[in-house]
């Protein structure tokens, strides 16, 4: 896809899909600083490819840690020419009446602050230089609301809406602005979460990843401030 040499930043890259993304990334000759929040850096995570990956530690929620993640990521890159915000969280289903406070902000924290500010930054850092993409996770709740799912499927559904706003805003500057829009992630925590469910249905991490690499690449110069479903069976 002609990547080799962009420099990424993969936020949540030690979750499922974060993980899938940089190992795509990697294998396209992407550099890569991913996101971790644990108190350690991972172990023996790709290791063969230590030249080319670094994790910081940063919560992405916090708008003077996410400078200070661009700033290091910068020392290290040079510069940002792709962000993929992974960044997420999800809240069991439960009737509006039921959701505290602290649940429907911890929704527009994970899901759409992170998203907000990450992006912020990378356009500040992009302007200019003729090419950027921002690739965003939303959900297939978010485009298809039900009953239980108020705080995440809004969170959700307006990481789309900024995506379509922040896309018409940068047309003309060479950057980019996209989504995927999952159903149910084949990973071993929604497997464990919901162990009787049809795991074929789901998508893989692996194929989410491929998508966002295509909207990285030059064949996709043209699809900005859109929505991918990634649906699969659901």
């Amino acid at each position: 896809m002609a990547l080799e040499g962009k420099r990424a930043i993969v936020t949540g890259g030690t979750g499922a899909l974060g993980m899938a993304v940089v190992h795509r990334f990697l294998e396209e000759g992407i550099r890569v600083v991913a996101t971790h929040r644990a108190a350690r850096k991972p172990a023996g995570v790709l290791e063969s490819a230590q030249s080319s990956l670094k994790f910081i530690r940063s919560d992405v929620t916090n708008e003077s840690d996410v400078a200070r993640l661009f700033e290091e990521a910068i020392k290290t890159l040079g510069n940002v020419d792709i962000l993929v915000n992974t960044v997420g969280g999800f809240l069991p289903r439960k009737p509006v009446t039921d959701v505290t406070v602290e649940e429907w902000d911890r929704m527009m924290g994970m899901n759409l602050k992170s998203t907000f500010l990450c992006s912020r930054e990378a356009l500040r850092r992009m302007k200019n230089q003729n090419y950027g993409r921002i690739i965003n996770i939303s959900a297939m709740a978010g485009l298809n609301p039900s009953p239980g799912r108020s705080a995440y499927a809004i969170s959700k559904s307006s990481v789309s809406l900024l995506t379509e706003i922040v896309g018409q805003e940068q047309k003309g500057s060479g950057i980019t602005v996209n989504a995927v829009a999952p159903s149910i992630i084949d990973t071993a925590a929604n497997r464990q979460s919901m162990p009787t469910e049809d795991f074929s249905r789901w998508v893989k991490p692996e194929n989410i990843a491929d998508i966002i690499c295509y909207l990285c690449s030059d064949a996709a110069a043209d699809v900005t401030g859109t929505t991918i479903k990634a649906f699969g069976g659901v």
